[in-house]
């Protein structure tokens, strides 16, 4: 390249707080920072008098189908779009390209450039996910509303970045668009990976994540309960939610925000397992990639792309404690096939899963459009 990109973006939440989209917008704007002329970014996070007549619209008694509703609907859309257009004809200053994040708005009605945008996955796999994805909330009008929503944002886009292959595919076939339009860039880990001398022989499974239920937590314990009868010394480490569980060799430890001791845990663990029945993409398995450690999911969106099934751990059907066991016990009695699978996560966390990687991806294709 001859030139830098001069670069605007769109996002929902601070684009500079390492907690915000799971540390997404952290990593990529500090990365757009090196790469790119970034000349600014926008929240259109929506507030004010707004915001108090999409909480009066979409009014639930639970709390958290209430917040999906207020966040993802179609007015929402529509507002974050107008919002997006007065942002960007506030700028004197040109620019060659538009980057936003997710489907939740366009670039304004009339995009003032080129714009890309990046996924972890689209409104039709969210409503496939009910009742653990944040699409159970939607009514057939207002699902079709947003389809139509989505697909004018991935129409328009001059590229759309997808973080796996099987939302590639959703785009492709759900939504029509080209498949030479869509890039899979995957995302990277929100940890540093450092190489270390591993040891496996600890027999502690890690579960690290705030949503118990959807991240299928319940089948998790129901399968250390056959660890346990096999393998007496083994221990369940959870990480994120607040829980009461009485069960012997059980550790349930709620939110850790500090990275530091957070590493210390993926580091001493055997196993990850998260066997969800819905997920997005999954950095943590990334994450404990990082920290060779074996990962244990299911045959479900983007996990087995992630996993490799016998490479960097198994998938399992999703609610299948039984065979969830089994794989646990199989990884816990076998240390050379734990190292073995921990290496190769390992290797694939430097080579694919990683923010420098991935936004060189897309400066490369950026590049191409500009």
């Amino acid at each position: 390249m001859s030139r830098r990109i001069k670069l605007v973006g769109l996002t929902l939440g601070d684009p500079f707080d390492p907690a915000s989209r799971s540390g997404v917008n952290y990593k990529i704007f500090s990365k757009f920072c090196e790469q790119f002329e970034l000349l600014d970014v926008f929240d259109l996070d929506i507030g004010g008098v707004w915001k108090l007549i999409l909480a009066a619209k979409t009014l639930s008694f639970d709390r958290r189908t209430w917040g999906n509703k207020l966040h993802q609907n179609p007015l929402a859309f529509n507002i974050r779009t107008d919002m997006a257009g007065k942002k960007l004809e506030g700028i004197e200053y040109k620019f060659d390209l538009i980057y936003q994040d997710g489907a939740m708005f366009m670039p304004g009605w009339i995009p003032k450039a080129p714009y890309v945008s990046y996924h972890d996955s689209n409104v039709i796999l969210s409503a496939k996910g009910k009742p653990y994805s944040q699409g159970a909330h939607y009514t057939k009008r207002n699902l079709d509303r947003t389809v139509q929503q989505e697909k004018m944002v991935y129409q328009n886009a001059s590229l759309v970045f997808s973080m796996s292959d099987w939302l590639k595919r959703s785009l492709i076939e759900d939504f029509g668009i080209p498949e030479e339009k869509i890039i899979t860039v995957y995302a990277g880990t929100n940890l540093e990976v450092e190489d270390f001398e591993k040891c496996y022989d600890g027999r502690t499974i890690l579960f690290v994540g705030r949503n118990f239920e959807r991240k299928g937590g319940k089948t998790l314990l129901e399968a250390f309960k056959l660890v346990r009868k096999e393998i007496k010394d083994a221990t369940l480490i959870t990480i994120g939610p607040t829980l009461n569980v009485d069960l012997e060799g059980v550790q349930t430890l709620g939110p850790i925000k500090d990275k530091n001791e957070l590493t210390k845990f993926f580091q001493q663990a055997s196993i990850f397992a998260l066997p969800s029945f819905y997920e997005p993409f999954g950095i943590v398995f990334a994450e404990a990639f990082a920290f060779k450690t074996p990962c244990i999911g299911t045959n479900i969106c983007a996990m087995p792309e992630i996993i490799e099934d016998g490479k960097g751990g198994f998938v399992v059907p999703p609610g299948d404690y039984k065979t969830l066991s089994e794989k646990i016990i199989e990884l816990l009695k076998n240390e050379e096939l734990l190292r073995q699978m921990g290496e190769y996560g390992f290797k694939k966390a430097k080579t694919t899963f990683n923010w420098d990687i991935v936004v060189d991806k897309m400066l490369l294709h950026c590049s191409r459009i500009v």
